[in-house]
């Protein structure tokens, strides 16, 4: 899988342990139990846990990203050995890579203030 493909890209576990990708989980392994059952019991707990982890994985990823595209495009300003596709390419992937992430970031903040604003 190249950066590109991998930039809005996530793994769920369901509860057999296979892994699915993110387009094709969707979110019925949120509500699924470790029986296999949909149930509220200890699912919130485990989904919470993994939603996090794959959050914390994908930021992560960004990370490095960003990180990798300094590194190379300050090589190639000291005329180091990499050469100015490989930049443009890298610049590119880690530009489109945190405009997902400001998405993401936006639609969570839009779905938590949503939830704020219900009358219970």
């Amino acid at each position: 899988m190249n950066a590109i493909s991998g930039i809005g890209a996530f793994n769920v576990v369901d509860p057999t342990g296979a892994a699915r990708s993110g387009a094709a989980a969707g979110l019925d392994t949120a509500t699924v139990g470790s029986s296999g059952t949909a149930g509220a019991s200890g699912a919130g707990q485990a989904a919470g846990g993994s939603f996090l982890d794959s959050l914390g994985d994908a930021l992560s990823r960004l990370n490095g990203q960003l990180t990798q595209a300094d590194t190379t495009m300050q090589s190639f300003a000291a005329g180091g050995s990499a050469d100015i596709q490989t930049v443009m390419l890298q610049m590119q992937e880690a530009s489109l890579g945190l405009q997902v992430g400001l998405q993401v970031r936006d639609r969570l903040l839009e779905a938590y203030n949503t939830i704020m604003r219900l009358q219970v």
